[in-house]
């Protein structure tokens, strides 16, 4: 049979519908229930969908590494950090997951021109505290409704530069980043520099302290990241790791050997053309100098050091008795 419909058959069938004789298949079917319908927000996948940063994985494996050395010396007690798999994620859905409270520190960046957000778990922090001021062991302490006093956000702060130290040192082979505290939260609805529907990049770290198992976070906005994504996206291999370090020592090495010339100037005098021609053999020049006075030390034209005139096994030398930055 032929599935090719003639002229006259096209238009039967088009009177056919037109007069209701010919049902449609949607009508046969029933309207479509509402909850098959589901919206979908085009602009909320396209802030979803981040291309990986896989160097960020080896960033923050650097920083777990050398966490575990640097929390440890500072509590006095046996720390283990380690880094699980770099996720993007919106900003509501990391905040919707945090128990509270939950201790979020602010730290801005200022090469990057941004910021990021460093989150502890509340009874870890308050635990550290606790063993700072003497306690003799770890315990979980009540934290509910619990606030820093001022002397606890002092230790707060001195932690966070011992953990951001860390985080710059494991940043320096790819970025050079600069972070600097800003301030503590035990609410995370009271951080509200980062939009809801913003993607942020977030690494948990697992934290043991002796028996305790804890957690801390670290969020970055992808904005943030983007003009060095570049950097990010392929992860340094161990070969091109260690030829940077020897490139790096061997630029240092050539460095250190550049020669330079030192001018120490032991005094100054200004006269007139009249009594410079009037000098003779013998004649006597009054500088603006008196022989205890300190002397400058010029490099390249300019005074980077400061020193006294004296002598040194026979021969005339400079002891160097400050250093200009």
């Amino acid at each position: 049979m032929s599935q090719v419909l003639s002229q006259e058959e096209i238009d039967a069938l088009l009177k056919g519908i037109a007069e209701g004789d010919v049902a449609l298949e949607s009508e046969e079917a029933g309207p479509v229930a509402e909850s098959e319908v589901r919206p979908f927000d085009l602009a909320s996948m396209a802030r979803g969908k981040k291309e990986d940063l896989p160097t960020l994985q080896f960033v923050y494996e650097r920083f777990g590494k050398a966490l575990t050395s640097a929390l440890t010396l500072f509590i006095e007690r046996e720390v283990e950090v380690s880094a699980s798999k770099v996720q993007n994620t919106e900003y509501r859905e990391l905040t919707k997951n945090l128990p509270l409270p939950t201790n979020m520190n602010l730290v801005t960046m200022e090469s990057l021109k941004g910021f990021l957000i460093l989150i502890f778990d509340a009874k870890l922090i308050f635990s550290v505290l606790e063993t700072i001021f003497g306690g003799s062991r770890l315990s979980a302490p009540k934290i509910e409704g619990r606030e820093f006093t001022r002397i606890e956000l002092k230790v707060v702060k001195k932690l966070m530069e011992v953990v951001l130290l860390e985080l710059e040192k494991a940043w320096s082979p790819v970025y050079e980043l600069r972070c600097k505290y800003s301030r503590s939260e035990m609410n995370p609805n009271y951080v509200t520099a980062i939009a809801p529907e913003e993607v942020v990049s977030l690494c948990e770290f697992s934290v043991t302290v002796d028996d305790m198992n804890s957690w801390m976070k670290v969020c970055v906005p992808y904005s943030i990241l983007e003009p060095i994504k570049n950097l990010l996206v392929i992860a340094p291999s161990r070969e091109d790791r260690e030829i940077k370090q020897r490139w790096e020592k061997q630029l240092r090495s050539r460095l250190l050997k550049v020669p330079l010339e030192l001018t120490a100037t032991l005094g100054r005098r200004r006269m007139s053309l009249q009594e410079f021609v009037s000098l003779r053999e013998g004649s006597l020049i009054m500088v603006d100098r008196h022989v205890n006075d300190a002397l400058p030390v010029e490099i390249d034209h300019r005074t980077r050091l400061m020193g006294k005139l004296g002598l040194f096994k026979g021969s005339k030398a400079i002891k160097i008795e400050q250093i200009i930055r």
